[in-house]
């Protein structure tokens, strides 16, 4: 058979084999435009970047580079940047956080948070504070309009991006070390502070399933790193008494949502970084079906293990390094590397080939073509 994109993407999330391993990249900004630029690629686009200047790539270069997967979020959601931002180097988002436009040697920038408003927070702080408005006009309509449209006119796998993160939004409204220390010291107020987020990104989900669900083959519920290179970032007493319940509540809404109101089976991917293998368990018990990024190059975290022990109850996507391997490794590394992840990651379906993160400035297009060439050419099953 033929197969198209979406197909791959189903019969993988499945834990079976397709034609060969799907892909999913996420492009930088100023990446995406250096790709475009190498490809000869003129597209005339409404590029929204994110805070970490993700971007959404255009369903013609995902077919022109050979991807599968392309997410949607909430159009014109208001708790994301946008063009208005590009000639400031200070914002405030929607959560009232002030962010700063940090350039990086490598090319490209990234809106910090340097005021973080409930730094010195109390209870009553949070039920004072001006939350988001999580009910935005005609964001349902646009939504379902454009979800309408890419699921139509292309075979791309769809995955819903609608609620955004808990955990590191917390972290920026406190500060980073004050966000440690009450996850410690006042495990009730950072509860309630997750709480006030988690029922925002709740209803967040909610209209964006509500507007697109009958469209993806995917949910994205939050990007919460738990995980550095060498280790937890959160005691595992912290993860499973604080976090994993608020973690839960949202999953478990966004789950019975989609079967009881849409009478669809559509997996749920979760987001942290670095070296997690002894929380892994925890994730799936509480809901998780998608793995993403499976860092490489962390504590712990050896993909044939990680297959063997997980392969049957996780799906796997990310894998490929950039840190090290993608921007600063020879087309031959680039490729040995890739075909080491997907000899580990791949038998029996339930991998999907992706950057473990936003891809930066600094990677060469040329590597992110390898990296593609050599899933289409060695990612194949038989």
């Amino acid at each position: 058979m033929n197969w198209t994109s979406r197909e791959r993407v189903i019969t993988t999330i499945n834990h079976k084999e397709p034609d060969r391993v799907p892909i999913d990249v996420q492009p930088g900004f100023d990446f995406y435009l250096s790709l475009k630029d190498y490809l000869g690629l003129e597209i005339e686009e409404n590029i929204q970047p994110s805070y970490f200047r993700e971007v959404i790539p255009h369903p013609r270069l995902c077919e022109e580079m050979g991807w599968d997967v392309i997410s949607i979020k909430l159009v014109k959601p208001d708790l994301r940047p946008s063009g208005e931002y590009e000639n400031t180097d200070i914002m405030v988002d929607a959560w009232g956080v002030e962010r700063k436009r940090i350039y990086q040697p490598g090319g490209g920038c990234l809106w910090e948070a340097v005021k973080h408003p409930l730094a010195n927070a109390v209870f009553e702080d949070l039920d004072s504070y001006p939350w988001p408005n999580p009910q935005m006009s005609g964001v349902r309509e646009a939504t379902e309009t454009f979800a309408k449209r890419i699921f139509e006119d292309t075979n791309l796998a769809i995955i819903g991006r609608f609620g955004g993160t808990i955990i590191e939004t917390a972290l920026d409204l406190m500060g980073f070390q004050n966000w440690l220390m009450a996850a410690v010291s006042q495990p009730q107020l950072a509860g309630a502070l997750l709480d006030k987020i988690t029922d925002i990104a709740i209803q967040l989900d909610r209209l964006g399933l509500e507007s697109a669900g009958k469209y993806i083959q995917i949910l994205k519920v939050s990007g919460d790193d738990l995980g550095m290179q060498t280790g937890l970032i959160y005691s595992p007493k912290v993860i499973r008494e604080l976090l994993l319940p608020r973690l839960k509540r949202r999953w478990q809404a966004a789950r019975e949502y989609i079967q009881q109101e849409l009478g669809l089976n559509i997996p749920l991917m979760f987001h942290t970084d670095g070296a997690v293998r002894t929380i892994i368990p925890d994730l799936i018990q509480a809901g998780v079906d998608i793995l993403n990024p499976i860092q490489p190059f962390c504590q712990d975290m050896l993909f044939e293990e990680l297959k063997h022990e997980f392969g049957n109850r996780l799906v796997f996507h990310g894998g490929i390094d950039i840190q090290r391997v993608l921007p600063f490794g020879s087309s031959m590394e680039v490729e040995s590397h890739v075909k080491e992840v997907i000899r580990a990651l791949a038998p029996g379906g339930g991998y999907i080939l992706s950057p473990t993160h936003i891809v930066q400035a600094d990677t060469p297009p040329e590597n992110i073509i390898t990296m593609t060439q050599t899933a289409h050419n060695f990612g194949v099953y038989n």
